[in-house]
């Protein structure tokens, strides 16, 4: 039986009602079976992910989305761009014994052949879409001339532009956006951003242009500047996709997006604001929706020690989970792998978030909206009627979240949540000088971690080299004749001379003893409670950076940037 003619018996009964339309597409492209799955996926009668899913099974092979992979970019293991393109295939994985490939035609085997050829390795085919290994390809294969011709021919759309001669009335405006240089650009700006693996894409204008910034693992950087008229386009472009209110431009708006990119639909969060010389636009890049899982604590580069008492923590029925750290240290990730752990059908797990970045299947999430009064407190009352096992709180901001939180922690609930506080004693003292008592902090609190977020060694470009005695003084004691090792990244194409490439988190975690609820009780200062920490074996955020350093995961110049000097245990 055919990979056409199995697929087809397997949609009739999940599309009731569309037979004949299944039957006529099947009958019309039976010499082209790719173009059957587009037909079928642009009538939208069946999800992307579920349709691929299908068609892997009917050629029995798996199916594997390239966005959901980290693609090898190693030219010795990765196809060479034309062969990509023309075979329609992607080295999704590599190990020693051979490669997965990512193939539109995982049942063709002279191509598996020829390309087994052009690898010198085995090759394990498996089914991903002609728009996803296109799109694939484009983002590792592509470079930066394509977002500066796009802006190129923007500015050729418009004469007065490449002048230098600046058009601002919204005639103008609404001239750029009709063409679709515009939009190319935009798209332009965001493949760009996903190639360099960036958080948000900044627009920011200026008083004689605007430039585009990315922040890449934690740093802005230049990307291009465009002129004013183009950055008044790609906000109205950006508030048209979000669904924002175009004619208002003295008030800051926040909003939304989900956009159609190589089969998958990425979504942004998107902010605009009045600035001195315009409207600046931010966009928070969250990645796909649909086919997102929780995190586990396994990838998290946690030590073991930090990784086993977390473990210890989620695993207890009640209680309070905090984890402290500033704005983008990445607590929220933290929290979700440490739901991760815990995840079973039994369980009724709700999130209550601001906003909700990552949709994720077996929870019930909820948003907060403080426009209509939807505050984390008051959801907060309503969750805990609906007879929930495990909730995560996003942030607690006030005393009556608070105050809410280590209620329901002492009423049989386990509670994970975050707090705003310089290390992990401070948020116990936190919560006390926000207004809770300590007799309720005491018996509920069960750990507290804190983190930040510090950039990885570029794995491409890491090269070893012996410490001076003027690198080590700030950090180490006794280092007379030290022969210390460190690492550091040359810089390479890879990480865009950077030397760096993604970034990995730096924890300190305590356990709550009972010597310890005791001292709470009793309103104990930061320090007495930090002398009791370490007596049970706490370690600072930059013990576990140093340790990390040591072993070549980063350098010593960004644990100074991330830990304070008096941490030093």
């Amino acid at each position: 039986m055919t990979s056409l003619k199995r697929i087809t018996e397997t949609l009739r009964p999940l599309l009731p009602g569309h037979g004949p339309l299944i039957n006529q597409l099947a009958e019309q492209h039976a010499d082209e079976p790719l173009r059957f799955l587009s037909e079928i996926g642009s009538r939208s009668l069946i999800s992307h992910i579920r349709l691929c899913q299908l068609w892997a099974d009917a050629l029995g092979v798996a199916y594997v989305n390239p966005f959901n992979v980290e693609l090898p970019s190693d030219p010795s293991v990765q196809l060479p761009g034309e062969v990509a393109r023309s075979a329609n295939a992607l080295v999704l994985t590599s190990v020693a014994s051979g490669v997965t490939v990512g193939m539109a035609q995982p049942d063709d085997k002279k191509l598996i052949e020829s390309l087994r050829k052009a690898l010198a390795r085995d090759i394990s085919p498996v089914f991903s879409h002609p728009d996803e290994i296109q799109a694939s390809i484009n983002l590792l294969f592509g470079n930066d001339n394509a977002l500066n011709r796009s802006l190129e021919r923007t500015c050729a759309e418009w004469p007065a532009l490449p002048g230098g001669r600046e058009i601002r009335n919204s005639r103008d405006t609404e001239g750029l956006l009709k063409g679709e240089a515009v939009q190319e650009l935009f798209n332009s700006i965001l493949l760009t951003a996903f190639r360099r693996r960036a958080s948000d894409i900044h627009l920011e204008p200026g008083p004689d242009d605007a430039r585009v910034r990315f922040r890449v693992d934690g740093d802005m950087c230049q990307i291009v500047n465009v002129p004013r008229a183009v950055h008044d386009a790609l906000i109205v472009r950006i508030k048209v996709l979000s669904s924002l209110d175009v004619a208002q431009s003295r008030l800051p708006q926040d909003g939304a997006f989900e956009l159609d990119f190589g089969g998958t639909r990425p979504a942004f969060r998107t902010s605009t604001l009045p600035s001195l010389y315009g409207e600046k636009g931010v966009l928070r890049l969250l990645g796909s929706p649909a086919g997102q899982s929780l995190p586990r604590l396994g990838a998290l580069n946690m030590s073991d020690t930090v990784r086993g008492a977390l473990r210890r923590v989620v695993l207890n029925p009640n209680g309070i989970l905090i984890a402290c750290g500033p704005t983008g240290s990445g607590k929220t990730t933290t929290l979700y792998a440490c739901l991760g752990e815990i995840n079973r059908p039994d369980l009724n797990i709700v999130t209550i978030e601001d906003p909700v970045e990552i949709r994720l299947p077996g929870l019930t999430q909820h948003q907060v909206n403080t426009q209509v009064g939807l505050t984390f407190g008051k959801v907060l009352r309503a969750i805990l009627r609906q007879d929930p096992d495990v909730l995560l709180v996003g942030e607690i901001r006030d005393l009556e979240t608070a105050r809410i939180a280590t209620e329901a922690a002492l009423t049989g609930h386990l509670v994970l949540t975050s707090l705003h506080a310089n290390n992990s004693l401070q948020a116990v003292t936190r919560l006390v000088e926000i207004g809770v008592e300590p007799y309720l902090v005491a018996p509920t609190t069960m750990g507290v971690l804190s983190q930040r977020l510090v950039r990885r060694i570029c794995p491409a470009c890491k090269e070893s080299y012996k410490a001076t005695h003027e690198e080590l003084e700030p950090y180490f004691t006794e280092i007379e004749d030290a022969n210390v090792t460190l690492y550091r990244g040359r810089g390479c194409p890879q990480c865009y001379g950077s030397g760096f490439q993604g970034r990995i988190g730096l924890h300190e975690f305590v356990e709550v003893s009972e010597t310890m609820r005791e001292m709470i009780n009793h309103r104990a200062p930061s320090a007495q409670l930090m002398a009791e920490a370490h007596r049970t074996g706490y370690r600072t955020l930059r013990y576990d950076g140093l340790k990390k350093a040591l072993i070549g995961m980063t350098t010593l110049s960004e644990i100074a940037l991330a830990t304070l000097p008096e941490m030093t245990s």
